[in-house]
């Protein structure tokens, strides 16, 4: 059929007007799942939307304009009253000095902004409307000449809910007295909010609306019938499951799965939770989470025989509302009057164990913790009295060189994140949180405020990788294994035997000197083009520690073959005096290999030198760490889901079952490692952790394989659930591997251990120093000399130094745990196996 023909049938199928008859479709399976729910819409929303085309022309002409205010002050609402519930949000913003606030009887108001659009006009009285003057949609002419703010739905709704019938009020809310359109602003008031919510005279949280089924309302009058009653198990009968649900319900709304709220409510005096119509203290809400916590797992049997989608949540403590809960009873002292006396936890404790909260600006994982941290906080009362740098400092003396980080909105993301793991490393000596799953990701889409979108490097890992995922997918169950490297200040190993960091960033320093596949490069276009290349201007390296070169150690490393100071900023020969080569006389500067030398040479050099890097600064995200390879990977099992250990992983641990049905012992590297050779707690394992393992052993399935969900079903003995809870938060989702190291062509040591599930043969098992356990680096050699970019790069052929190496993640690696891969070397081994690597 020719294209005419084509063109003539599409005719005929026009003129008709026929369509494809919708038939039957086979009848989907939908995935029972839980998810974080986000706040109602209005319920007059179809009001707004017939309105919205008639007010949105005129509008533009009468957006309310923001004043600008001092560092020192905040702006409070007065909301007007209205005996009409559903009526329109009259306002009236009061500049009021930060010093001055407990003066006034103001509440803060916290929530959670929503997705929808900002559509919701509150009118904002200035001079012009101060007499009273009604405006409503039936007056348009009047409506038009108010100046107003657009909010999104779920603060409309908390406003109309906070409003009195007849009395003016006073309420803080930050999506209008603070000016979301100027970064700057937001920067300093961000610091302002330890004051604003730590001196309001109540925190109102704002659920949201009640839902249509009014599970809401149930839930929150069963929360004061859990609280009261005397004995919990009358509330365990199978005529409260729609209870416990309903509480579920709630507690799964978006406000538990935010970032801002934690400080918002740590802060607080007094707060109270506002839901639809209903209120309750938080007090009592805490109470209640807790006792529904502790009796979860006789509850949790009330849910077998009816809903799968509740009977998939195995714990509480993954959910936003608990860690809440948990987290904020110990993040500040008190006086006995409820006033803030002193922070407890520090920043870097605050985003490892706060990570699953969300916030719209990724940036704010850090600033939304720092009026709650102990080095960044302004309300506890010695800090009040101390200048700003005296009050920020750290415990370590390194704390002085990197300050603490500060809300600025005008860094990119990769810049905040960056500045706070150099200040972490700096602070504690330590390298383990790059082994931690902290950080929210990039953006998808830029936004107002939020123009740059960058590309976050492999040693800054993401809260979805986290035990549970972030908020929206933990009640859901577990993803991942724990966290090797722990809590920071709770660390379970020592595997770099107490070895202080070595580390550099690309992004605060002058470029490395070469590697031996540049260097010859340089070289030997160097010497084709045969000219000393020109000077930077002021920046040649002479080997006295300029430019910007940071090297950050808690003390002299003892490894180091020169001093710190001088082993700064190596020198280059290649950049002072590069060496010519002997070349045929033949050669002219005419020819094209001669020009071809000189832009070769030309861009090598420019790719060296400080400051004339390809990549802007700010978006550099190398990082520069010392070590030695403990081994190159040569084998890894599939990661193991859902806790299943399967039989060749068993296998290569050391478990041969000879067919028998009696089995009395177990290799250590079997049960060891399975374990992490810790218990629960971080502590060496107990004695009864063999014969828990011998039992799990003796339960494996017909294929040999250990499914550990299966074993806790049948409700086993303490010591095998114990064993096997451990085991889950070892193995979940995670590799069995095997490594060697090679010396020439002689393997002298054979390695097996638990690995993060992208381990692939070839990874390389590696001690970095500052490290608390052995790390997965996976090299790369870069296709194209000026990037490290994922589309030009290649694994390295035998022999072949690599370029750069991608942090694949932490591991358990048997035997090597507590300093033995250091202690077993002498030092001239230790210097001539340690290497920088370069982590993309």
């Amino acid at each position: 059929m020719d294209s005419s023909d084509s063109a003539y049938y599409s005719s005929i199928e026009e003129d008709l007007k026929v369509r494809k008859p919708t038939r039957p479709r086979p009848r989907a399976e939908r995935r029972q799942r839980l998810e974080i729910r986000s706040p109602p819409p209005r319920d007059d929303k179809e009001r707004v939307k017939l309105n919205w085309a008639r007010v949105i022309r005129k509008a533009q002409f009468s957006l309310y304009k923001y004043e600008p205010i001092q560092e020192d002050r905040t702006r409070l609402m007065a909301l007007d009253p209205s005996e009409d519930p559903k009526g329109d949000i009259h306002v009236t913003l009061i500049p009021v000095p930060i010093a001055m606030l407990h003066r006034f009887p103001y509440e803060a108001l916290s929530y959670h902004w929503g997705e929808s659009e900002s559509e919701n006009p509150v009118y904002v009285k200035t001079g012009k409307h101060e007499q009273g003057e009604r405006m409503s949609y039936a007056d348009d002419d009047m409506e038009m000449t108010a100046l107003r703010l657009y909010v999104k739905d779920n603060l409309y709704e908390a406003l109309r809910h906070l409003r009195q019938k007849t009395d003016r009020i006073l309420v803080w809310a930050d999506g209008i007295c603070m000016d979301q359109g100027n970064s700057a602003e937001l920067g300093a008031q961000v610091p302002n909010m330890s004051q604003i919510y730590s001196q309001a005279n109540g925190v109102c949280i704002w659920l949201g609306a009640a839902d249509k089924g009014r599970r809401t309302d149930r839930a929150m009058r069963f929360i004061t019938k859990v609280v009261e009653t005397q004995d919990i198990h009358t509330l365990i009968q199978k005529d409260q499951v729609q209870n416990w649900k309903d509480l579920i319900y709630l507690i799964n709304c978006s406000w538990f799965s935010r970032r801002w709220v934690i400080q918002e409510v740590a802060l607080a005096r007094i707060a109270t939770v506002h839901c639809g119509s209903m209120e309750l203290n938080w007090s009592d809400f805490v109470d209640a989470i807790s006792i529904f916590d502790l009796y979860f797992q006789d509850i949790r049997k009330l849910f077998e025989d009816r809903s799968r989608e509740y009977h998939t949540i195995t714990d509480l403590k993954p959910l936003g509302a608990k860690i809440l809960v948990d987290e904020l009873s110990n993040v500040f002292l008190r006086g006995a009057d409820r006033r803030l006396f002193e922070p407890i936890k520090n920043l870097e404790l605050l985003v490892s164990t706060l990570a699953p909260f969300e916030t719209t600006d990724p940036r704010d994982t850090i600033f939304a913790l720092l009026n709650i941290a102990s080095e960044t906080s302004r309300v506890s009362i010695p800090r009040l009295l101390l200048p700003a740098s005296a009050a920020a400092g750290g415990d370590h003396a390194a704390a002085e060189e990197v300050p603490p980080p500060t809300a600025d909105y005008t860094k990119n993301l990769l810049e905040v994140y960056v500045g706070f793991v150099e200040w972490v490393v700096s602070r504690t000596g330590s390298l383990d949180i790059v082994c931690r799953h902290w950080a929210l990701p990039e953006r998808t889409t830029v936004a107002i405020m939020y123009e740059e979108l960058v590309t976050l490097p492999s040693w800054i890992k993401l809260v979805l990788e986290a035990p549970y995922g972030h908020s929206n997918q933990g009640i859901n169950g577990r993803k991942n294994g724990d966290s090797f490297v722990g809590l920071p200040g709770a660390r379970c190993y020592n595997a770099s035997h107490g070895m202080p960091p070595t580390v550099r960033f690309g992004m605060k320093s002058p470029r490395p000197p070469p590697s031996s596949r540049l260097e010859a490069a340089v070289r030997f276009a160097g010497g084709l083009f045969a000219a000393a290349p020109p000077k930077a201007s002021g920046r040649v390296d002479n080997g006295g520690g300029g430019g910007g070169h940071r090297t950050m150690m808690t003390r002299p490393n003892p490894l180091s073959p020169t001093s710190p100071s001088s082993s700064n900023s190596p020198s280059n020969p290649l950049l002072s005096s590069p060496t010519p080569l002997n070349l045929d006389p033949s050669l002219n500067t005419s020819s094209f290999l001669m020009r071809g030398a000189r832009w070769i040479y030309s861009q090598l050099r420019g790719w060296l030198l400080p400051g004339t890097a390809e990549v802007p600064s700010s978006r550099d995200s190398r990082m520069y760490v010392r070590g030695f390879v403990l081994g190159g990977i040569s084998w890894s099992s599939s990661p193991m889901p859902h806790g299943i250990v399967t039989r060749d992983a068993l296998e290569r641990l050391g478990w041969s079952p000879d067919g028998s049905d009696e089995y009395d012992s177990v290799p250590d590297t079997v049960w060891r490692t399975l374990v992490a050779d810790r218990g629960p707690d971080g502590r060496h394992p107990p004695s009864w952790y063999p014969r828990a393992c011998l039992r799990c052993l003796a339960k494996v399935t017909s294929n040999g394989h250990i499914v550990t969900g299966d074993i806790l079903g049948e409700s086993p003995p303490r010591i095998m659930h114990d064993y096997i809870k451990r085991m889950q938060a070892v193995t979940w989702n995670r590799v069995i591997f095997d490594a060697a190291f090679r010396r020439g062509r002689e393997t002298t040591e054979k390695l097996i251990g638990v690995g993060p599930p992208g381990t692939a043969q070839g990874d390389l098992v590696c001690i970095l120093y500052g490290c608390s356990v052995p790390c997965i680096l996976r090299p790369w050699v870069s296709s194209n000399l000026f990037t490290y970019q994922q589309d030009q790069r290649r694994r390295p052929i035998v022999g072949e130094k690599p370029d750069f190496y991608e942090f694949v993640g932490e591991s358990f690696v048997y035997g090597k745990m507590d300093g033995q891969a250091i202690s077993g070397m002498d030092r001239n081994e230790l210097l001539a196996r340690s290497e920088d690597f370069c982590l993309v």
